[in-house]
């Protein structure tokens, strides 16, 4: 039974679409402000905080460029850019996805996802 397992995930896999073309130059409006795990810790520049602008998303110890965004349904956008990092320059991208509200943001970025709220 396990050859056939492994045939269909790569089938499975193979289907997925791939992301959509960026077809932006800035971060949507929705998006932007400051960031945190809660309204508390708004202000402090803690670990999970995220700033985001129309130009570049700031996280704990990583800044990214932005060189795209795909918007991706109603609630999300693919955000591609130029990763800084602590003596590291890549390419890549995060997804940004908030909430219907607009009160709560998730980036998703391959780490555990810790929702943040708006800053006031």
């Amino acid at each position: 039974m396990r050859w056939v397992i492994g045939p269909l995930l790569l089938a499975f896999a193979a289907c997925e679409e791939p992301p959509p073309p960026p077809t932006l130059v800035e971060v949507p409006a929705q998006y932007l402000g400051d960031w945190d795990e809660n309204v508390g810790a708004c202000g402090q520049r803690g670990a999970n905080a995220v700033t985001v602008t129309p130009t570049e998303v700031v996280m704990e110890d990583t800044k990214v460029a932005v060189t795209g965004v795909a918007p991706d349904g109603e609630t999300a956008a693919r955000v591609l850019g130029r990763f800084t990092g602590p003596g590291q320059e890549w390419d890549g991208s995060i997804r940004l996805e908030i909430s219907a509200d607009g009160r709560e943001l998730n980036v998703v970025s391959g780490a555990m996802i810790v929702p943040r709220v708006r800053c006031p």
